[in-house]
């Protein structure tokens, strides 16, 4: 949802759009751990194979995957933002890696289904599980999303 910079020249207004904000204590917090997830993407996958547009797809496919679930195309295309002949060309990529898999539907032939193989969720298994990881090693520095959920939880009666 491109809310703010949907369009560029309308007038800035200072205050939020939003009634509830984030301090920048929190929003660093938020930041560090998308920077952490990030570096430890780019070590795991090569980047010049999984870019930021084929890992949202591959993210959608693995949440699918964890549903037993399949995605169209169309549906890729809706949640990743991602025109389809992007979607196409990265599917088509993915699936040369072993990453994904494709299908005609059944229930209609001019539809396609899109799911994670095995390999695919394996190796999106184990990226996420080294977040977790990471995350837990910098909540004990007091930083890190788990240290933020554990101080959020105090503040709540």
């Amino acid at each position: 949802m491109a809310v703010f910079f949907s369009n560029p020249k309308a007038r800035r207004e200072s205050a939020s759009r939003w009634p509830d904000r984030a301090g920048d204590d929190r929003i660093g917090t938020l930041l560090d751990y998308e920077l952490r997830a990030r570096a430890l993407r780019c070590h795991m996958f090569d980047p010049d194979v999984i870019n930021d547009s084929s890992w949202l797809l591959a993210q959608d496919l693995f949440a699918a995957h964890l549903r037993r679930q399949k995605m169209r195309t169309k549906e890729l295309c809706d949640t990743s933002g991602l025109p389809q002949t992007t979607v196409i060309r990265y599917l088509d990529h993915l699936q040369r890696l072993d990453l994904v898999r494709r299908e005609g539907d059944p229930d209609d032939s001019r539809a396609t289904l899109v799911s994670m193989t095995e390999w695919g969720a394996y190796w999106m298994r184990e990226y996420y599980s080294q977040v977790i990881v990471a995350e837990r090693r910098a909540a004990i520095t007091g930083r890190g999303l788990f240290a933020l959920a554990a101080e959020t939880e105090a503040l709540e009666p």
